[in-house]
Parts: C-alpha cells; structure tokens; sequence
C-alpha cells in the first residue's frame, strides 16, 4: 500500500523519487506534528481584522459615539494545550550509555535533547521534517536537505544557543559511519551509512548534500530513525564520548541521570520550533525493570503510561481500565532461539570463543536443521503468554506485511530432527544456552526450550544473565546457544544487513549467497522487484537454519486519561512525542 506525503510516496515504508515544493514541506511539517499528538496551536492569537467594529474617535473601537462596545470573552477551548507541570514515564531497562550511536536499548534521552533531520509518525507510515525539511531528490542518488529556520542548540555551557548547522549533520553522520577516528566497531547503527556514501557536502550553513554510491531504497528511513539524532560535537570533544551527558537542539536538557532509578529533563525555555513547546516543564523517566512492580507502579500512578504484558495486562486493566486508553498492538520485539555465529568462512565459535568439536558440529547444516525443527515455537508461546502473540515465518515480523514470510518452512518435527541427527552420526551435543533473565517469562522460555532440545539429545545448561552483561556477551558473538529478543523495524533492510549482511552487527553467519540478496535488496528501488529480492534473501536466511524464529508477543498499551496528544511508537524505541505532550490534571 502506498502511503503519499505532500508529493512523495513511500511503497512499504521507504522512500522513492519526487519532488516536493517548500510550500509542500512546511504544509507536510503542520500535518505532521499533528499525525504525531494531534493538531498544536501555534501562533494563534486574537484578530485585529473583525469587519463589524466601528473605530470610535479614539481609534479603539466603540459605539462611534466615544462610549467603549460591550465586549465578550470567549469560553477557553476546554481541548487547549495547557503548559506545566511533570510528566513521569516509565523506562524499562537501564542504559548502558546515553549515546544514540553506541546504545542499544533506549534511545529516549536523545530523541528528548535532540532532533533528527527527518522522523517517523509513531505508527512508521510517514516520515516528516524534523530539523530540516523533506529533501529534493534531483536523482536517484542525491538528497539536498535544507535546515528548518532558527534550529538552535541548547543555551547552556559549551553549546550556548548557538545555531545547529549542516557541519553539525555532517559530524553526526560521519561519526554514526564510524568516519570521523573512532574506533570501529564501536557504534551499532554503522551499517546505516557505512560504505554508502559517495559525499556529504555542507555548499552553506543551512544545506546539507548527502550523495550515495549507488541506488539505496533504506535512505530516508535510516535518517528517520530514533537511532539517527543530530548529536553536539562539544560534548564529545568535552567528555571524550556521550556515554554519560547527550544533548542538541531537542525540547528537553538533560538534569540528572540518577543510575537505576531515574532521569530527569527540564524543558528548553529556548525550543526553536515553537515557545510554547514543549509544553511539559519536567520530564521524567522512572527506570522500573521488572514488569511486575512496573505494573504496579502504573496502577498506583507513578507514570502517565505503560506498555503491559500479556502476564500483567488483567491487573492493569481491573485497576486503570475506566482511566486510560488502551490499544492492543503486536510488539516488534520478539523471541529467537540462536545458535553459535560465524564469523568467517573457518567456522562457528563457542561460548568462549575458541574453536571446538561442539562449534564444529554446526559446521553440517543437517544438525542446525535438526535442532531448529526440535524447538515447537507454538507450544512455547501457548505455555508462556497463553497464546497472546503471533508465530513468525522469517526475519520480519508479520505486522509489516509488505515484506513478511507468510508460511511455515521449517515444521516442528521431532522425528524427523531426530532422524537428522542420526544421518549426521551426532549422538549428543553439549553447551550452555545464555539469556537476558529480565521477566519471570524469559526464564520459562529457557526451560522449556532446554525440554525440547533434550529430545534430541542436545543438553544444554541454563545460564540466565543481567540484561546489560548479557548484550556484552552476545555482541562479542561468543555463545553456543542463546534465545534471545531483537527488534524489528518497517524498513526490511534493517532486519536483513544488521543480522544476516556482510557487515552484520547483531549476529554473525558466513553466507556469500545471503550477503549477495541483502545487498540487492538495499539498491532495489523498484517496490515489486525489491520484494522479491526480500522474500528470497529471508527464505534462504530461514532454509540455512542458523536461528529458529518464534514469535512475537502482543503488547498492550495504557495511556493515562490526563496526558494528552502523546502517542506511543510501534517501536517503542522512539519517544518524539514528549515534545507536544500535556497535562491536563
């Protein structure tokens, strides 16, 4: 389905070519912030202009007799944004750092203290102006951004208020890409950019030219992307990195980040887009892991909204039901089962990174065949979340329907998985299966799996883990068996290159076939030709049996009656909605 934004279309979420008027751009911006947190007034106020007065000899307008008119005062519209106040959201798991290049968990505190050129609306249909408007694509490989008038940084010491700049994106992008000396590696969203870019030129303060080596249909949703913020030079330069400090030219600065327990905001007096945003004086974020005390935290009003699970959703409902909105929706964080990476052509790595004969055994894709086909990924999702999810075909999820495997490949075959194992002369396989131990629920996966595995004579030893060392290890690709909770996104690229391309970044498997597809696919801009490609990388990504994909679970989504105009991402990553949001208590 296409889906038009002010002359540009986007065929399954990315970004094919047109032209767009400035006209078009700002009238796109208006339309935009409200698809975000409905219609904000800006720059409403009384008319000079009404035709009926009658200017007495005064000039002031009367009776024309010198007597003053009666005057009325309008009902204020009860729907009005309302500034003040603290708004208190809830934050799931700590971050290990602030920077939106290197994080990978939450990029709240950066989509609160920054822009991005461009953004998503929270349901990821359209992509809007943020700090510049829509770009002019004179060709398939040239996107002329022009910032948005008197974008500003933060007034506070070394940024103080200065303008935001085109050497600004630049830095930003180049840093992302790992081009401007950092160390590479370090930063995970690299493959965004990385190797893409023919150019960036800065022709003006207020222009940005980003010219790609060859046709990229990901472009325009890369830079959308909550990972994807205009960052401050000054405070890498200060502090050497933004694991501790971010902020730009956002509606909210920083206060305090109180290590697992809170963040705190104040609002920028000084907000660029608007002097009335944002709206909120404090924004605060309560760090609340566990679901189950979050649960409660939100029935006793600690937070203005919350994202439940099925395992909570009856007791949030009893108690909040008659004062929130609720929209069920399917999550884009679902369940893997993973085993040991590649990292080259020589072969699969162990849990502690060294070759050995369990690593070697995924060598014979018949054993990673078998140990997929062991694992009844309904039977889980039944057991665990009562069903309260949908099964999933391949690396995309089944909500973004565009690109999305339809029909099971691999079937929950036990005989057969055992009959595989026997042709490969494997009589057992022994290691340990890692996981982020965050939810009672993660921890009856591993049990459950560990049951199914054992069928087949594959013993594994359970090694739940704190989510943050947990993501250490799994990004050091140095494990036998994990499951595992990734995300996935409208653009397919991201699902494909970030796992399954040359230059992965969250796991590791050497295929050249694979890498071929996922690189076709990422310069396809024709939507149909681009599916196919889609489909048939995902297919042989499925068929090649290095993961077991599951499920994914619904989510259900509770918004406090008072916090107005505030949207809750279908990625639950991004958090652009704090800059319109208001309390109306």
């Amino acid at each position: 389905m296409a889906v038009t934004l002010e002359g540009r279309t986007m065929d399954g979420n990315y970004w094919t070519r047109g032209r767009v008027s400035r006209r078009s751009m700002l009238r796109g911006a208006a339309v935009g912030t409200a698809g975000v947190a409905g219609a904000v007034l800006i720059g409403c106020g009384d008319s000079d202009d009404d035709p009926t007065a009658t200017p007495d000899d005064g000039g002031n307008g009367g009776n024309g007799d010198g007597t003053p008119a009666a005057t009325s005062t309008a009902a204020p519209d009860p729907g009005a944004p309302k500034s003040g106040g603290k708004l208190t959201l809830h934050m799931g798991t700590e971050p290990r750092s602030l920077d939106p290049h290197f994080e990978t968990f939450t990029p709240a505190p950066s989509n609160a203290t920054s822009n991005n050129l461009v953004r998503f609306t929270p349901d990821l249909t359209t992509i809007v102006p943020d700090a510049a408007e829509l770009p002019e694509q004179p060709d398939d490989l040239t996107y002329i951004f022009k910032l948005q008038p008197g974008v500003a940084m933060h007034d506070v010491d070394p940024l103080n208020g200065r303008a935001l700049t085109s050497e600004d994106v630049k830095y930003t992008v180049e840093r992302q890409t790992n081009q401007a000396g950092d160390e590479t590696g370090t930063y995970q969203h690299a493959y965004y950019f990385k190797d893409r870019l023919a150019s960036i030129e800065t022709p003006d303060d207020q222009t940005i030219v980003f010219t790609t080596n060859e046709p990229y249909a990901p472009f325009m949703n890369y830079m959308a992307s909550p990972w994807s913020p205009i960052v401050a030079r000054e405070y890498v330069e200060a502090n050497g990195d933004l694991t501790e400090y971010v902020g730009a030219s956002g509606p909210y600065i920083l206060d305090e980040w109180q290590k697992e327990v809170r963040m705190t905001f104040k609002a920028n007096p000084n907000y660029w887009k608007n002097p009335d945003l944002p709206y909120v004086d404090e924004l605060e974020f309560l760090i609340s892991p566990d679901p189950d005390t979050a649960a409660t935290q939100f029935i006793d009003g600690a937070f203005k909204a919350y994202v439940s699970g099925q395992s909570q959703l009856e007791r949030v409902q009893s108690s909040r039901g008659d004062d929130t909105r609720y929209t069920p929706a399917p999550s884009q964080f679902w369940r893997q089962f993973r085993m040991s990476p590649t990292d080259s052509e020589f072969g699969y790595l162990d849990y502690a990174g060294t070759d050995n004969e369990t690593g070697a055994l995924f060598d014979d894709i018949r054993v990673r065949q078998a140990i997929c086909q062991s694992i009844d990924k309904q039977a889980v999702l039944d057991f665990v979340y009562s069903g309260d999810g949908q099964i999933t075909f391949g690396p995309i999820l089944p909500q973004f329907t565009n690109w999305a495997l339809t029909e099971e490949l691999v079937p929950f075959d036990p005989a057969e998985a055992a009959k595989l194992m026997q042709a490969a002369g494997v009589e057992e396989i022994r290691g340990p299966m890692m996981w982020a131990s965050s939810s009672p629920q993660a921890d009856q996966i591993g049990e459950i799996i560990k049951r199914q595995l054992a069928e087949i004579n594959v013993i594994t030893d359970l090694e739940p883990m704190e989510t943050a060392a947990y993501y250490n290890v799994t990004y050091a690709y140095r494990y036998t068996f994990s499951h595992h909770v990734p995300l996935n996104s409208p653009e397919p690229d991201e699902n494909l290159s970030s796992y399954f391309g040359e230059n992965s970044t969250y796991f590791k498997h050497f295929n050249p076939e694979i890498f071929d597809l996922v690189r076709r696919q990422a310069t396809t801009v024709d939507f149909e030709e681009r599916q196919a490609v889609v489909k048939e990388a995902q297919e042989k990504i499925v068929l090649d049996y290095p993961i077991r994909f599951m499920f994914t679970t619904n989510v259900h989504q509770f918004i406090d009656n008072t916090l107005k105009d505030y949207e809750i991402s279908l990625d639950r990553y991004d958090n652009y909605g704090v800059e319109t949001a208001w309390l109306d208590a």
